[in-house]
């Protein structure tokens, strides 16, 4: 069977049967795009060999980000995943009777991230930036922060939300993650707050939960969704706010989504919980939390036991 004909294939039932994200969708199809440029249009399923993923990776290396470097080794397996999940895809419906196991093809081992997040001097220091001279984006962007960090919402998760999604009586909300799967989101009474404030500054009744400054000539048509802000315009905001806020550290939204999670667990909430706030579908991405809430044991310990 052709390799193009099988990814094809591959990225239907991602879409269809799996209901990937259109972010999953382009990751995955720009891998399995490199993956052809390397084995040829016309190869076959059966041409797929660990020398060709060799050359696979070798390519993945010769790749360079923005700043001309060299991929770093958690994007180069952002690069080797999807061609795992496509070979077990073939295997599994028996497209190529000698098609390469995808087991064989290893993934680069990682150096411990950093999920420590901010301090809670840091965090206030974070929520307190408030020099933009229009008060409307002071307002958004406020809310924006305590809202990333009170809930522990994924960046694209925060950008999807609709006015009618959130409701602040209540103070909890639904969110469709990643998988497509539903979780339950609550917001502070801090985070209804700026929220609230927010809004009553909006003059529109556009969807989109958060919107950016500039008119659009579209907006009226499209009920503002030419409008709402996008996941880089969140990113730019956060870490231009790290920055006046005097963090060294580059500040992220996933920074905050890391805040949530340590501080949820350094006062003493269970791992099950925390797993099913953040939206993970195994614990096992949750622990990488626990050395911190550990470590913070340790000092208690040793402070009371000198």
């Amino acid at each position: 069977m052709l390799l193009t004909d099988a990814i094809d294939r591959y990225i239907r039932h991602l879409k269809n049967i799996k209901n990937a994200s259109p972010y999953t969708l382009r990751n995955y199809s720009r891998s399995l795009d490199l993956l052809v440029e390397t084995l040829g249009e016309n190869a076959n399923l059966s041409d797929i060999s660990m020398e060709r993923i060799d050359a696979f990776r070798d390519h993945i290396f010769e790749l360079r980000n923005q700043k001309g470097e060299t991929l770093s080794r958690s994007t180069q397996n952002i690069y080797l995943t999807p061609v795992r999940s496509f070979l077990k895809f073939c295997v599994v419906r028996e497209l190529e009777p000698n098609i390469l196991s995808p087991e064989k093809i290893e993934l680069l081992k990682l150096e411990q991230r950093d999920v420590s997040g901010l301090s809670a001097e840091e965090l206030d220091r974070l929520r307190e930036v408030n020099d933009h001279k229009n008060p409307l984006i002071n307002a958004r962007d406020r809310a924006i922060v305590e809202i990333l960090f009170s809930t522990g919402l994924r960046v694209s998760e925060l950008c999807g939300l609709n006015r009618e999604n959130v409701n602040l009586k209540t103070r909890d909300f639904t969110v469709r993650g990643k998988g497509r799967k539903l979780r339950t989101v609550f917001l502070t009474p801090r985070s209804v707050e700026l929220l609230g404030l927010y809004l009553q500054e909006r003059t529109d009744n556009f969807a989109p939960l958060f919107i950016n400054a500039r008119e659009r000539a579209d907006e009226m048509e499209t009920n503002g969704e030419s409008r709402r802000l996008s996941r880089t315009s969140v990113e730019i905001l956060i870490r231009d706010r790290g920055r006046k806020a005097g963090i060294t550290k580059p500040v992220t939204p996933h920074m905050l989504r890391h805040t949530f999670a340590t501080h949820l667990l350094r006062r003493g909430a269970d791992l099950r919980s925390v797993q099913e706030m953040l939206g993970h579908a195994n614990i096992s991405t949750t622990q990488i939390y626990t050395h911190v809430a550990k470590s913070d044991l340790k000092k208690i310990h040793e402070k009371f036991l000198e």
